[in-house]
């Protein structure tokens, strides 16, 4: 999958991970890795794939970014 990992603050192509708990590793680590799980939750709660459910932290996370924000001012 191709995906803004929020932990590196870099995008990347990774295998996609076939479990919860693999993916959970994978937004873990930071101190802002609490507030990345539990927007993963939150997706994978509505329903989400594991898959769309990362790529969509990470898209949110970026957005946040103090770079983004001034070019979406």
């Amino acid at each position: 999958m191709y995906w803004y990992n929020p932990t590196t603050r870099t995008s990347e192509r990774v295998e996609a991970p076939s479990t919860e708990e693999q993916a959970i590793r994978m937004l873990a680590a930071t101190k802002d890795s609490a507030d990345f799980i539990a927007k993963y939750l939150e997706l994978r709660r509505s329903g989400s794939p594991i898959e769309q459910a990362l790529v969509l932290v990470g898209h949110e996370f970026r957005l946040r970014e103090p770079e983004y924000q001034l070019i979406l001012r």
